[in-house]
Parts: C-alpha cells; sequence; structure tokens
C-alpha cells in the first residue's frame, strides 16, 4: 500500500465540495478499525496503546455542548449534521496525522465551533466558518475551562492543519487563538513564602513516616501492594504509569568504582530515553529488591495464566492437575480451584461468576467441597470461559504501548481482587490496576476505605490522610531542588518500625529534617525545641507578631552543621565571633538523641575536665598564669556539663532541639566591647572616660586586643 497523503482541497472548487471530497477522503483513510461511521461514539481503545493502558477505553464522543449527559460514557445531543460528519472526518484526519493519545481537547474545539455557528444563527456547516466564530468559540472554551490555553491551541491548529489545507470556508482565515499562556503551577518545586497553594499540595512527610510503619508492619495484603508501589515510587522522581509498567526483569547491576551498583530499568512516560535508576544507599537498594521480589512471588501465578492467554487467547486456563475438566460440566468448588480461590463459591453466588446451570448433578465427593453431603449441581464451562475471557481487555496481551511490554512479563500483573480488602483474591484471573485505584487506597475518596483507614492513620488535625500517586513525584523533585535532602526522605522510608516512637530520629541527621521543616512547612509537622530555644521563639512571637511556624523558621533559617552540633549564626552577615568555642555560643543548637551530638559533648567535657583539674592544681602550687588558665576553662566545663545533663535527663523527649542559655559573661571580642560600651553608657559621665581605661586594660590584660 502507497504512502496516504494529507487531503489539499482544490481552488477551483467551492467550499462544499471540497467538504464533500474531505469527508470521503476520510472515510477512505479512517485509521481505526472496527469503526461504524454513523456511531456517535467510537472506541477507539486499541487505537496508539498507551502507557499503561491496562483495561482503560478510550472512547470518543461526537457529543454537542448542549448535551445533558456531562462526563457519562452516553451520548445524548449529538452534534448536528452535517457539522457532525465534517467533526468524524477533522477527528480522522487529526488522530491518523498527529497520532495522538490525548484526544479530548480536539473534540472540546469541534463543540466550541458548533455552538458558536448556531449561537450566531448560522447553520451548523464548517462552511459558514469565519474569524468572528472562531472567537466566540475561544470565548465558550475559556468560559469551561479554568486554563482553556491549551484547548485553544487545538481549535488553532484545526484551522491551521485541517480545515485551511482542505479550502472548506469560502475564504481563506488568518485566526490566532486569544487564549493566554498561563505558567502552570509546579508542585515540585520549593514555592515561595506566599504561595501557600503550592506548599499545602505538597504530600506531609508524616504521610510517608505513615506508610512506612505500613509497609514494615501490616501483613493485610492490599496494604502491601499498595505500600509496594510507594517503595518503587519513593526510589526516584517517577510517574505513576512509569510504576505500574515496570517489567519483571527491571532489576539492573552495574560495576563501578565502589562496587556493585542496582538500579530500576525506566521507561518514562512523556518520550524520555529509556535509562537506568540507580538506588540512593544500600538501604533503599534492599528495600527496592525486597518489593520487586515480593511482588513478583505475588504476582506468580497470574502472570502464568496471563502467558496462557496470550498464546491461547480463546481458552479458560486450567492448572494442570484439572485439565481433565475442560469441556466438561463443573462443580462450584471446582471453579473456585480453576480461578484460584481458597474457599469454595455459595451457590447463591454462582450468577457473579456468569454460571450457566446444566441442569446435573453429581454426587462424587472428590468434586465437591463438603464431602458429608449428598450432591452437587453442575455448571456449563463455557460459562465459566467466557467470563473469564471477557475480563481481558481488547487490547491484551498488550500492556505498555509504548515498549510493547505484555501482561505476562509486567511486575504489576497480579490475581484479581488483590486491592480488594473485602473480596477474595483469584490466584489465576491476571489483572492490572489503574492510577485511579492506587489513588483510592491512598486516600482520594476519603469517605471510603483507605490504606490508612485500615491502620488508624489521620493527619494531625484528626482529618482523613490522603495522598496522590504523583504526589511523591513532586516530593522528591522538591526536596532535590532544595540541597540534597532526597536522602534523608530515603532515609525516613526505608528506616523504622515503630515510627510512633521517633526512634528514625537515630538514623536521620537532625539537620536534614530541619531543612526539609524549613522548605516543607507544615508538611513536615512540628520540631520540639527546649528551654532556651522555646524562648527565644516566644520572644520572636511576642515581639515580632510572628507564627510559631514563621518563628522557628527564623531561629532555624541559616543552619549549618559543625562538629559540635549544629549552629544557626547567618555567616553571610558576620563571621562567628566565637570561633570554636560553641558551647559558649547561645546560638549552638544540640539534639537530645543524637549521638553525633552527645558523643562530642562527653569528649569536651573530658577535655575540659582534665585541663581544669591541671589548672587546679597548678594554681594550689603557685604557678603563674594558673589562675588565668582556670578563668577560662571552668565556665566551659561547666557548659559541656549542662550541656550533658540535658542529653541524659529523660524528661526530655528524643529529637528535641535545645540550646543552653546565654553565657552570664560573653567570651567574645565583639560581645565583651559591646558591653564595655553599654556599661560606660549607663555610668556616670564625669566616670565614663575612666571606667573605658579601665575596661581597656582589663581586655589587653585578657589579650582580647
Amino acid at each position: 500500500m502507497g504512502e496516504i497523503v494529507h487531503f489539499v482541497g482544490k481552488a477551483g472548487l467551492a467550499a462544499n465540495a471540497n467538504l464533500e471530497s474531505f469527508i470521503l477522503h476520510a472515510k477512505v483513510n479512517i485509521p481505526f478499525t472496527n469503526i461504524n461511521w454513523d456511531d456517535d461514539s467510537w472506541n477507539i481503545t486499541s487505537f496508539k496503546i498507551g502507557k499503561n493502558q491496562g483495561r482503560t477505553k478510550k472512547i470518543a464522543h461526537f457529543k454537542s455542548l448542549r448535551d445533558p449527559s456531562g462526563s457519562k460514557s452516553t451520548v445524548e445531543i449529538p452534534l448536528d449534521l452535517p457539522f457532525l460528519d465534517f467533526a468524524k472526518a477533522a477527528f480522522s484526519e487529526v488522530m491518523r496525522r498527529f497520532q495522538l493519545q490525548e484526544f479530548r481537547r480536539y473534540l472540546y474545539s469541534m463543540q466550541a465551533i458548533e455552538q458558536a455557528l448556531l449561537n450566531s444563527g448560522r447553520p451548523a456547516c464548517i462552511t459558514a466558518l469565519d474569524a468572528t466564530i472562531l472567537d466566540d468559540a475561544a470565548q465558550l472554551l475559556q468560559e469551561r475551562f479554568k486554563d482553556a490555553w491549551a484547548t485553544g491551541r487545538c481549535l488553532e491548529r484545526l484551522l491551521t492543519q485541517i480545515i485551511a489545507p482542505a479550502k472548506i470556508t469560502p475564504a481563506p482565515i488568518e485566526w490566532v487563538s486569544p487564549i493566554p499562556y498561563k505558567q502552570p503551577v509546579r508542585t515540585d518545586r520549593v514555592a515561595p513564602k506566599n504561595n501557600d497553594k503550592v506548599v499545602s499540595r505538597l504530600p506531609s512527610v508524616q504521610t510517608i513516616l505513615d506508610l512506612a510503619e505500613i509497609h514494615h508492619t501490616s501483613k493485610h495484603i492490599p496494604d502491601r501492594v499498595v505500600t509496594a508501589f510507594v517503595t518503587l515510587a519513593m526510589f526516584a522522581p517517577s510517574r505513576a504509569s512509569e510504576v505500574l509498567s515496570l517489567p519483571v526483569n527491571c532489576i539492573r547491576h552495574v560495576e563501578s568504582d565502589e562496587g556493585l551498583m542496582m538500579g530500576l530499568a525506566w521507561d518514562p512516560a512523556k518520550g524520555g530515553m529509556p535509562l537506568t535508576k540507580f538506588a540512593a544507599s544500600d538501604t533503599f537498594e534492599r528495600l527496592a529488591t525486597e518489593t520487586v521480589d515480593f511482588l513478583l512471588n505475588l504476582g506468580e501465578p497470574a502472570r502464568k495464566a496471563a502467558l496462557w492467554y496470550a498464546q491461547n487467547p480463546s481458552k479458560l486456563f486450567l492448572p494442570p492437575e484439572l485439565e481433565h475438566l475442560r469441556g466438561e460440566p463443573i462443580t462450584l468448588y471446582e471453579v473456585s480451584k480453576i480461578m484460584g480461590k481458597e474457599t469454595a463459591i455459595n451457590a447463591g453466588h454462582a450468577s457473579r461468576y456468569g454460571l450457566v446451570k446444566t441442569g446435573q448433578k453429581t454426587t462424587d465427593p472428590t468434586r465437591r467441597s463438603d464431602p458429608n453431603g449428598s450432591w452437587v449441581g453442575l455448571f456449563e464451562f463455557a460459562s465459566l470461559e467466557n467470563h473469564v475471557l471477557n475480563k481481558l481487555p481488547e487490547i491484551f496481551p498488550t500492556l505498555d504501548g509504548t515498549t510493547g511490554l505484555q501482561w505476562h512479563d509486567a511486575l504489576f500483573v497480579l490475581p484479581e481482587n488483590i486491592l480488594n480488602p473485602t473480596a477474595e483474591t483469584l490466584l489465576n484471573v491476571p489483572a492490572v490496576f489503574s492510577i485511579n485505584q492506587i489513588n483510592n487506597q491512598l486516600g482520594s475518596n476519603p469517605r471510603g476505605v483507605t490504606i490508612f483507614s485500615r491502620n488508624g492513620k489521620t493527619n494531625r488535625d484528626g482529618s482523613p490522610t490522603a495522598i496522590t500517586t504523583h504526589g511523591f513525584r513532586h516530593l522528591l523533585n522538591t526536596l532535590a531542588q532544595s540541597k540534597h535532602l532526597s536522602e534523608s526522605l530515603i532515609a525516613f522510608w526505608s528506616g523504622r518500625k515503630n515510627v510512633k516512637q521517633n526512634e528514625w530520629y537515630d538514623h536521620v541527621p537532625q539537620e536534614a529534617f530541619i531543612e526539609a521543616y524549613l522548605k516543607l512547612g507544615d508538611n513536615v509537622g512540628g520540631i520540639s525545641s527546649g528551654e532556651a530555644l522555646s524562648e527565644k521563639i516566644q520572644g520572636l512571637i511576642a515581639s515580632h507578631g510572628l507564627t510559631q511556624q514563621e518563628a522557628m523558621g527564623v531561629e532555624l533559617g541559616a543552619l549549618s552543621v559543625t562538629r559540635f552540633g549544629l549552629c544557626k549564626h547567618n555567616y553571610a552577615l558576620t563571621p562567628c565571633p566565637l570561633d570554636k568555642d560553641c558551647s559558649n555560643c547561645s546560638e549552638h543548637v544540640f539534639v537530645k538523641g543524637d549521638e553525633r551530638h552527645q558523643r562530642e559533648a562527653e569528649f569536651q567535657y573530658e577535655i575540659h575536665a582534665k585541663a581544669v583539674a591541671a589548672a587546679t592544681a597548678a594554681l594550689a602550687e603557685g604557678e603563674a598564669g594558673a589562675a588565668r588558665w582556670l578563668k577560662q576553662n571552668q565556665p566551659r566545663m561547666e557548659r559541656w556539663a549542662l550541656m550533658l545533663e540535658k542529653m541524659n535527663d529523660p524528661s526530655i523527649p528524643e529529637g528535641t532541639m535545645i540550646t543552653l542559655p546565654p553565657p552570664e559573661s560573653t567570651q567574645s571580642k565583639t560581645g565583651l566591647a559591646h558591653a564595655v560600651r553599654m556599661i560606660a553608657t549607663d555610668a556616670e559621665p564625669a566616670k565614663q572616660g575612666d571606667f573605658a581605661d579601665e575596661a581597656e586594660e582589663a581586655l589587653m590584660a585578657m589579650e582580647f586586643f
């Protein structure tokens, strides 16, 4: 067959003649199979199979804007003739030439054109189109959609790519969509402070922690399947369709300078090149491998059945030990075994499986679930065969049209009802999952049973917990852009079985959690602060009218990590006035329960305790300079002792951020000079000069200048 050319109207023919030729050309070259041109709904499911299309049907409805059915998959009021035939022809040409997977915007554009023609009093015919009608159609789209820019572009493309070349209007039309472009709100970027909408759409870190706890503690299979999806979604920023279309052999290993690296083979959903996403840590490598193994084992019987149906599309899959039943009347007990159902089917539920009675009975005790019974009824084998085969979509065995992935090679092909907590799993009936099914389990339908409601998880205010499949991608992107925080969330996810006791603090650097707090705001949750830090925060709230969140952000905004703990000093403003004298600094923060901070405090206390003991002994022997040495180190030892006291205080919760009270006398040159000036200012004028001289001499003696 030769190359199909695009239809181009003849200049010498009238618009009506070109329109007739255009419609005929479209009918001859229609790209869809099994389509009746006269139908007002076209099933184009098998055209250009999408990523993880699974059982999703694609139906094109040629309904008018006046149709009251809304989003229902029916057509009550179709487009008026003769515009209807043009719409079908234009849609056929658009799909054939552009090979679209998302096609509805073109249908919306044609609905707007038809309605604009009728509103103007003109006939519903594309030959009556002009720039004014297109302006009216664009206005209808703006009234219909909150952001109509993309649909307006389709309206413009319909004119320039289809209508104008076909010469089906009496005069050429030059028109550009007047619908302005709006910068989309990106929720996977760090939001500015005044953009609360973006921040609020990020998932709560507490939600991630709840899912982690469920993953480690729940034995409920629907919970395990959902958290398996979440684990792979948290492996790297990914779209849900990419996760759900992973192949069974998705694990890859690559030899590097640091040894063998593990990754997951990925095929991007929007045209990117296939790639391998490597594990960010050894822990996540183990977690992802365990998750893949779990899905492989869980879906093995379903994938085995899927392979059978790919090779035998018209025959029911039977376990080898039941092959002798093919074509024979079967009992409900045998139906259960064939479908992989652990318990027998209730006689009153036979119609749910499409079973048709034969009118026959059997007394064979091996063919019934109750060996003490006398007889059981028989059902037609063909009725069960038709019931199961009808569950497979028309595009079976293809799951992913972009890669050609087959059902039997897909990781997320699992037994039927595996996500239904109230229905028994059918091991030998393969099923795939839509993004909506996963979203429903993650709380998109708060009135239904979700993974959170089953496990007693709610938000901090008691409202139902919910997260979308795309939320994980947003979160990882935001953290990646806000200074290497994806590692911290990986640690959150991979870590603790008992999140309620905050054991994850033992494994997650507190500075990472603090930075997540600053970047994600309320989505992280509160940070526990103690003693002096709490007093500072309350002071900021009182003096500046800040909220608790804003005051904490001010206190933590310039955080840096030192060997002694966390430093809140803003080095962009001034250098550190207390170099390595962190214990005497009120900007120094340590975290209760952090092993690094505990070890450093113990080490520093031992050093200063030895120094104080040596200086005390030297002072007793009358050694020169011992008094000055003791005066310098005694307060430091006491400060480190106070820090250890807070560290070992059982009344202070693990993870609490603590600062020590300001020292009685500052040790910094800047602080001393400031104190001297303040005291001198407060002194009587006659004595200010004398006091300044004495203070300068004291500072010189201490070698501060």
